[in-house]
């Protein structure tokens, strides 16, 4: 704190002013109350005094009577003496006697040498009436410190013979107080001890506490619980309090819900105008993709249809010639006899033809749908027949082939012919990027579905795998597009891997391609199990038998 600047003083507590004030307002209370009751108390004090003194002379009167005569001056002063000792505020004690109407002081107590002063003539009158006592102030003048005198007769065998004078000194109210004063001081701090451990108990309980628990209350309801109320007290001014703020929080909380309501239900409409524009986002996302499916559909197709028209085409100009070369044949094989060197090149030309034939064909099929006709196969089966058809081409071009085949593989539905011919298309395209020779791996197995280990959900996996050249991925996206080949001229049509794709659609099942230039390319063609693979349907190795030959002859 810099030199000069004054630190503010903390506020006092609602109690400390309190009992500051009651403390204030007790000992003013008390000031006046001690101020009232002092006169009050030093004029009680006074009688008792008086009437001590009185009956003080009356005693002393009496033992005077009993003494017997003449007395002996000495026996009454040491009366006087003993009775002015017994009370401290006995001024002075005489003894008068009576002579021939005329009283005589004839003995006193200590600290009465001033002269006596003569005895009032109303107080003689009164002692000659038989009186026993009498009050008198012989300094009238001074009310506060009075000094009163008390007489009494002295009989002598039922004679008034003489009078006992008793001066005593009356406290004043001063005096009184400060003889009280001590009293006076604890009365005031024990006042304002109980008054202050009073106020505080009495706020701790009845203000502090209820005051406490309200700011709780509120605390909780500034931090969001809007659902707190503050506790019920008796109907005084707190729990008046307690009441309007448990309405004030009640109001607070039933807007507060409205709002909350509001909000939800604007929340709720956003939501469902957000879900509604995402639907309908993905509803033309889905019709943009079937749009451009569609379209390259389309775009296969005509290609397809341009490839087929050109191919019947062909098969329509080349088969007139061939028919009619084919009948010269024959009437040539009928006219020239036993000439076995004609014959022999009539023979290597029919066989030509016919080869001619099957490729004409074979192109024509490649681009006509065909019926497919589904069942039951064993995909394990009816790739042995093929390996055992490729065997030779295989040797002979240097490929090793490695066959991992999973057992107990669930049977699928499809048709033998239209799948050997995906398997043989596969195996001709991996001779095809392995011409110095290599290795070509072909692994069946089980894979699990998205919907669990169910039999429904179960697919089953074909992959071919070959350590050949590999393609780019620019090649990669455009292997499947009709009519598109990287071979040379002559040795491929682009229609291999269109087929492939259309049988596998076919079949419901799918295909995906992973290759790398100089890394080989791998092929995983994926099938729908069959529910029931013990169904009993044409078995898979009898209608696997089917065009195995013709495999091997277009290897």
């Amino acid at each position: 704190m810099r030199f000069g600047q004054v630190r503010p003083m903390s506020p006092l507590k609602l109690h400390t002013k309190t009992t500051l004030v009651a403390s204030a307002v007790t000992i003013a209370v008390l000031a006046a109350a001690l101020a009232i009751t002092n006169e009050r108390v030093a004029e009680l004090v006074r009688e008792e005094q008086k009437a001590r003194a009185e009956l003080q002379a009356i005693n002393l009167a009496e033992q005077i009577s009993h003494m017997p005569a003449p007395r002996d001056p000495q026996a009454l002063a040491h009366a006087a003496t003993v009775a002015s000792g017994a009370r401290p505020g006995v001024v002075r004690i005489r003894i008068w006697e009576r002579v021939g109407g005329v009283y005589v002081e004839t003995a006193a107590s200590p600290g009465s040498e001033e002269p006596a002063a003569a005895i009032p003539e109303e107080t003689k009158a009164a002692l000659r009436n038989g009186l026993s006592s009498s009050l008198t102030n012989d300094r009238p003048e001074n009310a506060s410190n009075s000094l009163y005198r008390v007489f009494a007769p002295v009989a002598d065998q039922g004679r008034f013979s003489g009078a006992v004078e008793v001066v005593e000194q009356l406290d004043d109210a001063p005096s009184i107080a400060v003889r009280y004063e001590r009293m006076a001081i604890w009365i005031v701090l024990a006042a304002v001890a109980l008054i202050t451990l009073a106020t505080y108990l009495l706020f701790r309980r009845l203000i502090y506490r209820p005051i406490e628990r309200l700011l709780e209350v509120m605390s909780q309801a500034e931090s969001g619980d809007l659902a707190v109320k503050a506790p019920a007290r008796a109907p005084d001014e707190l729990g008046l309090l307690s009441r309007a703020f448990n309405r004030m929080i009640e109001r607070i909380r039933i807007m507060t819900e409205e709002r909350e309501g509001q909000r939800l239900v604007l929340q709720e409409r956003v939501r469902d105008a957000t879900a509604e524009l995402e639907q309908r986002n993905e509803q033309l996302e889905e019709a943009n993709l079937e749009l451009w499916r569609t379209t390259r559909r389309l775009t296969e197709l005509e290609r397809l249809a341009a490839a087929g028209q050109t191919a019947a085409q062909f098969a329509h100009e080349v088969g007139t010639p061939l028919n009619l070369i084919s009948g010269h044949v024959q009437l040539l094989r009928t006219r020239l006899g036993p000439d076995e060197g004609a014959l022999q090149r009539l023979e290597t030309i029919g066989v030509q033809i016919e080869r001619i034939e099957r490729i004409v064909r074979g192109m024509l099929d490649r681009t006509r749908p065909e019926a497919i006709e589904q069942t039951a196969l064993d995909l394990n089966a009816l790739l042995e027949r093929i390996f055992d058809a490729t065997a030779p081409t295989l040797d002979a071009r240097g490929v090793r082939l490695v066959t991992t085949l999973g057992e107990g593989l669930p049977r699928v539905a499809g048709d033998a012919d239209r799948l050997q011919q995906v398997f043989i298309n596969l195996i001709n395209n991996a001779l095809d990027a392995m011409p110095d020779g290599g290795e070509l791996r072909i692994r069946t197995g089980v894979e699990s579905g998205t919907q669990g280990a169910a039999a429904a959900a179960r697919v089953v996996a074909v992959e071919f795998a070959d350590t050949g050249s590999g393609m780019a991925e620019d090649v990669r996206l455009r292997i499947f597009d009709p009519l598109y080949t990287t071979k040379e001229r002559g040795r491929g049509t682009g229609l291999g891997l269109v087929v492939v794709r259309q049988v596998m659609s076919d079949h419901h099942g799918a295909i995906e391609v992973e290759s790398e230039t100089g890394r080989g390319t791998r092929f995983l063609l994926r099938f729908p199990a069959m529910s029931k693979p013990d169904e009993e349907e044409e078995s898979a190795e009898t209608v696997s038998n089917r065009g195995a030959e013709a495999g091997a002859q277009t290897l």
